[in-house]
């Protein structure tokens, strides 16, 4: 009797084992909205981003990695978006998986640099291959679930197939001529490279205008030429000086949402769509 109970509760703990949810960590909140989708009840999503916090000032303290005790996967950008990563790996118990879920994603350069735009999320089309990182590694992990996560990432990556339509669709009625995304700094160079924009960044170019009165013509005399309609700002940034070009140029600023972080904007459609509606708002006729 005492060897039947006692075989009793050790299947009844491997079952439990089976049945409980997969612990993930997640240092964006796109990222934890993802794999929030993809895994349903299945997971238990832990995410480690401060609300409002600034995407590339923000590295986990050790108050955040003890939130992500026990976690199985923690879910970074990569493409050198988190320079803290190696330490990270030192600091996460081991069996912990760091997954990159933006390894796979084709590079796009900043127009006149060497240097690629780490941004990849501002494409649905990129969303939809990180899903499949993520799938894979949530798979690995706990390939018990393997089919509930299928089903999960198979509704994701419609849902960004649809949103990829929405933005060709709405985007197809900017001129030829007004096909420049001006912004401050080099975020949406993934998302003029999908949707046929020239990207243009001047935040750089911005500062050395300050005290630089040549500087600052050669600028306005290169906005001019390209016919800038507006200037795109970013939501959780100053537009001071940007704002005072656009002042030079009589065109009107406008907020995208470029580092995938705003509260009035949660999940990953309602960003999308932001952004879209007020590109169009200003380069459409």
């Amino acid at each position: 009797m005492k060897k039947m109970l006692c075989m009793l509760l050790m299947f009844m703990g491997m079952a439990l084992a089976q049945t409980s949810p997969l612990k993930i960590a997640s240092l964006h909140p796109l990222l934890s909205e993802m794999a929030a989708r993809i895994g349903g009840e299945q997971v238990t999503v832990v995410n480690l981003f401060p609300e409002n916090g600034d995407l590339h000032g923000f590295s986990p303290t050790a108050k955040d990695l003890a939130a992500a005790t026990g976690a199985r996967l923690v879910l970074v950008c990569g493409k050198g978006v988190e320079p803290y990563l190696s330490d990270l790996r030192d600091s996460l118990s081991a069996g912990t998986v760091i997954v990159e879920t933006g390894k796979d994603i084709p590079d796009v350069k900043v127009p006149g640099t060497r240097f690629s735009d780490p941004h990849w999320w501002n494409t649905p089309e990129n969303m939809k291959r990180a899903s499949r990182t993520l799938l894979s590694a949530m798979i690995q992990a706990a390939p018990e679930h393997e089919q509930s996560f299928t089903a999960g990432r198979n509704a994701y990556a419609a849902a960004m197939d649809k949103l990829t339509r929405t933005a060709r669709l709405k985007l197809s009625r900017v001129p030829k001529d007004a096909r420049h995304l001006v912004t401050g700094h080099a975020a949406m160079c993934h998302f003029c490279a999908a949707f046929n924009l020239t990207p243009m960044a001047i935040q750089g170019i911005a500062r050395q205008s300050e005290g630089d009165p040549a500087t600052l013509a050669a600028l306005l005399a290169e906005l001019r030429r390209r016919d800038t309609r507006c200037i795109f700002t970013e939501v959780n940034a100053s537009p001071r000086m940007l704002q005072v070009i656009a002042d030079q140029l009589g065109i009107p600023t406008a907020p995208l949402v470029m580092d995938g972080i705003y509260p009035a904007a949660p999940g990953y459609e309602a960003m999308f769509l932001h952004n879209i509606n007020t590109i169009c708002t200003h380069l459409c006729p």
